[in-house]
């Protein structure tokens, strides 16, 4: 079983393996932990009943393992068994992921407790971003912060990430320099060559790079002192503000959601036409970047809830880059089924994929059983 965590959600894939992969359940529940009357064990819980009552699971005893789609860990990278060691670094690095380290940590002790013969595997989200170049990661800070603190860059969403690199191996594998576009609740963009990770515009923590939904992402750190002065000196307001405050919702001050910011644009409202603008940009000057990185892209990929939901996204970041030879097929965007949405002329493919990060997860924690 994998589970994937977030502050105020639960959810899970139920896999089996014999001769092949397959996926026999999934599901999961909002409005979990401290946003609810419901905890994550308390999700665990009912999981359980509802597995046992259609016959799938008789108990969480007959599982193998369970998996986490977990996110930070410093330098630990791949499927690593959860013991104390490994508890002990998440919990360092929560504060470079305050919203999702946590409650991890949480529900790995408490399913110890409750299910002490269960196995328990976390798989880092920073995994996948292992292989990008040591000098793509440092930042311009004294290189005793990265030996001592872990200050430096380590790109997230590995999981999709590299669940795209696996999916254009299959569907595409002429194309070996691939952009990457994972855009939803978070969203973040990755190169990937030759099925690794070379860049990511996430860094130290899921805060950075593009606009989030609700998340600053790139900031100037030089602001602080002024929103300190600001703030009367609470940082930890600050910090909060900058969570759930900024991104999409901050600049349109309509909505987190961008299908609610597009309906406000389509009706003449200026912020949010500039936050769309913004949107874009952001996701274009990193492509252009990963572009040079990558010396000249073969496929963009979009997934996530505004990468597969948003044709507009789509054709906006498509256009701002037509200067590379992309010929968007307009029909194909617009219904938005998987596969390939540019034309057979265009010099860069374009594809939209669904993204499955329980089934890397799952393949990364089967690896670590054999």
């Amino acid at each position: 079983m994998v589970l994937n965590l977030g502050s105020t959600s639960f959810k899970y894939k139920l896999f089996e393996i014999c001769d092949e992969e397959k996926q026999v359940a999934e599901g999961g529940f909002e409005n979990v932990g401290s946003a609810g009357t419901m905890s994550h064990m308390d999700a665990f819980a009912e999981t359980e009943k509802e597995l046992k009552a259609k016959g799938v699971l008789d108990s969480f005893e007959s599982l193998d393992a369970v998996g986490y789609k977990a996110v930070h860990a410093g330098d630990v990278t791949g499927a690593r068994v959860i013991n104390d060691e490994i508890l002990g670094i998440m919990e360092h690095y929560s504060v470079f992921a305050p919203a999702h380290n946590p409650v991890y940590i949480q529900v790995m002790k408490e399913m110890k407790e409750r299910f002490p013969k269960l196995l328990q595997i976390g798989y880092f989200e920073t995994s996948f971003h292992a292989s990008i170049p040591e000098k793509r990661v440092l930042y311009g800070v004294p290189y005793e912060w990265k030996e001592k603190m872990g200050i430096r860059r380590y790109g997230f969403h590995g999981s999709s990430h590299s669940f795209m690199a696996w999916k254009m191996g299959k569907e595409a594998p002429e194309c070996k320099k691939i952009i990457s576009f994972h855009l939803g609740g978070s969203s973040s963009v990755c190169a990937i060559e030759d099925g690794e990770s070379i860049a990511s515009s996430m860094g130290a923590t899921p805060q950075s790079g593009v606009f989030q939904n609700n998340r600053v992402g790139d900031i100037d750190m030089y602001c602080l002192p002024g929103l300190m002065k600001a703030y009367d000196g609470d940082w930890n307001q600050i910090l909060k503000d900058l969570s759930s405050k900024g991104g999409l919702l901050g600049v349109s001050g309509i909505s987190n959601d961008l299908r609610l910011i597009e309906a406000a644009a389509n009706e003449g409202d200026a912020r949010a036409n500039l936050t769309l603008d913004a949107y874009v940009d952001n996701l274009v000057g990193y492509a252009g970047m990963f572009d040079a990185y990558l010396k000249g892209a073969d496929a963009l990929v979009f997934t996530g809830g505004i990468g597969k939901g948003s044709s507009l996204i789509r054709k906006r970041v498509c256009e701002e880059l037509s200067y590379k030879g992309i010929v968007l097929d307009d029909e194909a965007n617009e219904v938005g089924n998987e596969g390939r949405i540019s034309k057979p002329e265009s010099k860069i493919g374009v594809y939209i994929w669904k993204t499955n990060e329980e089934l890397m997860v799952m393949r990364q924690c089967l690896k670590l059983l054999q």
